[in-house]
């Protein structure tokens, strides 16, 4: 090939570049613009707007203390050891106290804490409850500011107040 050929090749191949440039470009501009443009708006405007999440999704534990029969099977079977509890054997003179679901209450609860800056929120725990007390809520606002206010004493008083909006039927 002489000079004045390469160069008419180099000098088309040049412009020829540019014009796929700009085609591919623009082509890759018009996707980009569908699904800018051609797709509603998914946006939730939260707080006035809350998402409902699944029944079966796993947010802030509750432990109806009302009804837990103190069996520590749900602080054996957590992997992280956040859930704390203590109970004491009831005096023979009390009263039988018995759960919503029958079965007999035979030790005192006098600690049920879970840290849920541990929790992982597996649910192990609460496939193991014989009483099904402790439970999985769709409650997922409960930020705080310092880890020591994580953790939730569901003997207080605050705590059992959830009752009333996290258990059915109650």
């Amino acid at each position: 090939m002489s000079i004045v050929t390469e160069q008419k090749l180099t000098f088309t191949g040049y412009f020829r570049n540019i014009w796929t440039a700009v085609r591919t470009t623009f082509k890759g501009m018009m996707i980009t613009f569908k699904y800018v443009y051609g797709v509603k708006s998914v946006t939730v405007e939260y707080p006035e707007v809350k998402e409902v999440l699944p029944e079966n999704s796993r947010s802030r534990l509750y432990n109806d203390v009302e009804n837990c029969i103190s069996c520590m099977q749900c602080a054996t079977a957590c992997p992280v050891d956040c859930i704390y509890i203590a109970a004491v054997k009831r005096d023979k003179d009390s009263p039988a106290l018995k759960t919503t679901s029958g079965n007999p209450i035979r030790l005192d609860l006098t600690q049920y804490t879970i840290d849920t800056a541990l929790c992982c929120y597996c649910g192990l725990c609460t496939t193991v409850c014989p009483t099904e007390c402790l439970t999985h809520t769709t409650d997922y606002e409960f930020a705080q500011f310092t880890l020591d206010e994580m953790k939730y004493d569901y003997l207080a008083a605050d705590v059992r107040a959830w009752r009333t909006r996290v258990v059915k039927g109650a």
